[in-house]
């Protein structure tokens, strides 16, 4: 008998520790491994090229943006691998793949749709081995060298933006080498981020923090969403609010890692916005209810008169998405955000994410609505920015 006592204990440590991993990068490993890159005598790698380092199907564009050159590839999600580039049919009121404010017929993921950038520089971020660089800018806009005393030193005019690496967002960006920045990050153990390594850091963002919707907000609810981590700047640093910079593991600082004078506070820095009302530039890393008046009416957010996809104040819009400090380090990733927004100073933070998409939208400047709707005395649900501006 004592020896089935032993069993079970093993069965128990099995199941304990699958449940532990669970996390990582699960599925078939063809998915995204090939052993010899050859099947029947056709290539295995979703572009048709190759063979590439690790053993892989395809470089980021190739695994996760599998219409660029397979128009057959369709679907947000392809054999568990989110993707960032889905054929949609047009821009403007054209795209259907993504409607502001509309989830039921939702085709793309949280960060937008690369697509959309090969319509027009205007659309979103020119990323490397989808289109040609911006034909305008030959840096991004807004950028500020060693931004918080941690970001890139510089970025060489005409330098494109990568998906990873020195000139991306995702993994190390010490290392140059796409694959080398991601390197072990897939099937490292994301349960709970540290921001340690790129696998320990929301979406491989390094040194970001966040909740991971595991579904990348395919179908996104009050409840089901990405948790974006972000202070507020009277939360932060000494408590003076000029000078300081957004915390490092928040998104918001991860936009600023390229457009750093988009966020700079103190007013003798021309590319600044000012730290109070009336603003230079419109403000992030500040609270709703530090609104200057109770009149300003942020605290009416989202405006649920207006919009189809919320009922009440204080309901998360995942389309109008704010930051929330319970989701820094270390965070348990285990997809559990607020569906409420209480308004505390913590919870009801600006991003930039705010109104822009990550990768690309259907709107000029990525951002999430059409801003031609937006008219002052004349709210209506085509405009985002009424969720928060609820007396304009």
């Amino acid at each position: 008998m004592r020896k089935y006592y032993w069993l079970g204990f093993l069965v128990l440590a099995l199941l304990l520790w699958m449940g532990r991993v669970q996390a990582r990068v699960s599925g078939v490993c063809s998915n995204c491994h090939t052993m010899h890159n050859s099947q029947g005598g056709n290539p295995m790698t979703y572009n048709g090229q190759g063979p590439y380092r690790m053993l892989l199907r395809g470089d980021c564009v190739g695994c996760h943006a599998q219409a660029f050159s397979n128009s057959n590839a369709t679907g947000a999600i392809i054999n568990s691998i989110p993707q960032v580039y889905v054929i949609d049919q047009g821009v403007g009121n054209g795209a259907t793949l993504y409607k502001f404010d509309d989830f039921s017929t939702r085709g793309i993921l949280a960060g937008g749709n690369f697509w959309y950038v090969t319509q027009g520089d205007q659309y979103g971020h020119n990323v490397a081995g989808i289109v040609n660089k911006d034909a305008t800018l030959q840096t991004p806009p807004g950028f500020e060298p060693n931004y918080g005393g941690v970001a890139r030193s510089s970025w060489p005019a005409g330098t494109q933006v990568t998906c990873a690496g020195t000139y991306g967002c995702h993994g190390d960006p010490s290392k140059s080498d796409e694959f080398v920045a991601l390197s072990g990050a897939h099937h490292a153990d994301d349960s709970t981020l540290d921001g340690s390594t790129p696998g320990k850091s929301y979406r491989f963002l390094l040194g970001i923090a966040g909740v991971e919707d595991p579904n990348w907000e395919l179908n996104p609810s009050s409840s089901a969403h990405n948790g974006y981590y972000a202070t507020s700047i009277t939360t932060r640093g000494s408590g003076n609010s000029t000078g300081t910079t957004p915390d490092t593991a928040s998104i918001n600082f991860l936009c600023a890692e390229c457009h750093g004078k988009f966020h700079d506070y103190v007013l003798e820095n021309s590319g600044a916005y000012g730290t109070s009302n009336p603003w230079v530039r419109h403000p992030v890393d500040f609270a709703l209810s530090q609104a200057v008046t109770s009149s300003d009416n942020y605290t009416q957010y989202p405006n649920p008169s207006l919009f189809n996809s919320v009922s009440a104040v204080g309901q998360y819009f995942p389309d109008v998405p704010l930051g929330n400090t319970a989701y820094g380090f270390p965070v348990n990733n285990n997809g559990t955000v607020s569906s409420t927004v209480n308004f505390t100073g913590n919870d009801d933070i600006v991003l930039c994410l705010s109104c822009h998409k990550a990768h690309a939208s259907p709107w000029p400047d990525m951002l999430r609505w059409d801003y031609s709707a937006c008219t002052a005395g004349n709210q209506n649900g085509n405009c985002g920015c009424f969720a928060c501006h609820t007396n304009k």
